[in-house]
C-alpha cells in the first residue's frame, strides 16, 4: 500500500498478470454474469449485479454474509477505453448509508498487453482517506481484498 501524504489522499496499488488477453480482461470488469464470480472478497457472496457500463453509468454489487447483507460497492463510470482502462468513483456502502455508511473513492483499472496472450492489470484504488477514517476495518483490508478478488477474477478467467 503507498500513502500519497503530498496531496492528503489515501492510495492503494496492486498489480498483477492475468492468463488473458486484455480484451477478456476488460470485459470481466463490465459483464455482470462475470462480475458475479470474482468481485466478492473472502467468504462474502454477492446478491446482485446492475452495470450500465458508458461514461456516466453506474455499477452496483449487493454483498452478503450467510444471508444477511453487508452493504454495496456503487460506482460511476468516469472513463472507459476499451481493453485499455476503466477509472469509475467507488464506494463502500454499509448497511445504514443514511448514518454515513458512505464511503467514496476512486479506482483506475489499467491494462496492458504482455507476452504470451496475457494481460498486465494494474488497480489504483486512491481516494481512501474518508474510508480509513470512517470505517478503518475495511480500509486495513484494501490491499488484501484487492488480491482476494483478483485472484477469483483470474480463477473465472481460466476456468481454474
Amino acid at each position: 500500500m503507498m500513502n500519497d501524504s503530498a496531496e492528503g489522499r489515501d492510495t492503494v496499488r496492486v498489480e498483477r498478470t492475468m492468463r488473458a488477453p486484455p480484451e477478456r480482461v476488460f470485459h470481466a470488469f463490465l459483464d455482470p454474469d462475470l462480475i458475479q464470480q470474482w468481485i466478492a472478497p473472502g467468504d462474502l457472496e454477492i446478491d446482485r449485479v446492475t452495470v450500465d457500463p458508458k461514461v456516466g453509468g453506474r455499477i452496483v454489487v449487493f454483498h452478503s454474509r450467510k444471508g444477511v447483507s453487508t452493504g454495496s460497492f456503487e460506482g460511476e463510470f468516469v472513463k472507459i477505453v476499451p481493453n485499455l482502462e476503466l477509472v469509475y468513483r467507488w464506494a463502500f456502502v454499509g448497511t445504514e448509508p443514511e448514518k454515513g455508511e458512505y464511503f467514496d473513492s476512486l479506482v483506475t483499472v489499467t491494462l496492458r498487453p504482455a507476452p504470451g496472450g496475457k494481460t498486465q492489470v494494474t488497480v489504483v484504488h486512491e481516494k481512501l482517506d474518508d474510508l480509513r477514517r470512517g470505517a478503518p476495518e475495511i480500509y486495513a483490508q484494501v490491499v488484501w481484498g484487492w488480491n482476494n478478488v483478483l485472484d477469483k477474477l483470474e480463477k473465472a478467467l481460466t476456468g481454474r
